[in-house]
């Protein structure tokens, strides 16, 4: 599933950004939008705009088509919170 096919308000985990060019690469890896990082969708469409952590970014169709995520259930999100809660206190 790629970052496109979300919905408002849906949460997802980047699997794999499929980028090839460099300089498009670089941009999206300086905004956080990298494998194993949550995002949130704002704004479904082109452009399509994601919240990453306290930031929003605006990503065009394409750009959006070459992020493969992997949906986040509230239940997985509660998992994964968990997890991280568990590492810290470790």
């Amino acid at each position: 599933m790629t970052l496109r096919e979300l919905d408002r308000g849906q949460r997802a985990i980047i699997t794999a950004v499929d980028v090839r060019d460099p300089k498009l690469r670089d941009k999206l890896h300086a905004r956080g939008l990298l494998p194993g990082t949550e995002v949130r969708v704002l704004q479904p469409g082109d452009p399509l705009v994601v919240a990453v952590d306290h930031s929003r970014w605006a990503l065009n169709g394409q750009e959006a088509a070459r992020i493969q995520v992997e949906r986040l259930t509230p239940r997985q999100r509660r998992g994964l919170l968990a997890r991280l809660l568990r590492r810290e206190a470790a």
